[in-house]
């Protein structure tokens, strides 16, 4: 496990910045693929560097960020309440 006065390298970083956006369960499916990256699974692509990952990677990115942003917003229904100056008697 990484002590916390171990210098934080880009993987620590990642992990931190996922833990802070996804729910525990995406988390945990991206951690897990990481793992599974380390200890040499493919997914597909060439065991040497295949080039094909970086514009998988940009394409994936396009076509799923607007998606996050666009299901955040909250709608709140407001009931108008009459009283106070407003009330003509």
């Amino acid at each position: 496990m990484a002590k916390k006065d171990e210098p934080i390298n880009d993987f620590h970083r990642s992990l931190q910045l996922l833990a802070k956006k996804l729910t525990f369960e995406e988390y945990t499916l991206v951690a897990g693929t990481m793992f599974q990256l380390h200890a040499g699974m493919t997914f597909g692509y060439k065991k040497i560097f295949d080039p094909q990952i970086l514009p998988d990677i940009s394409y994936i990115w396009q076509i799923h960020h607007k998606k996050a942003f666009e299901n955040k917003a909250k709608i709140l229904k407001l009931k108008v309440v009459r009283g106070g100056k407003d009330v003509k008697h």
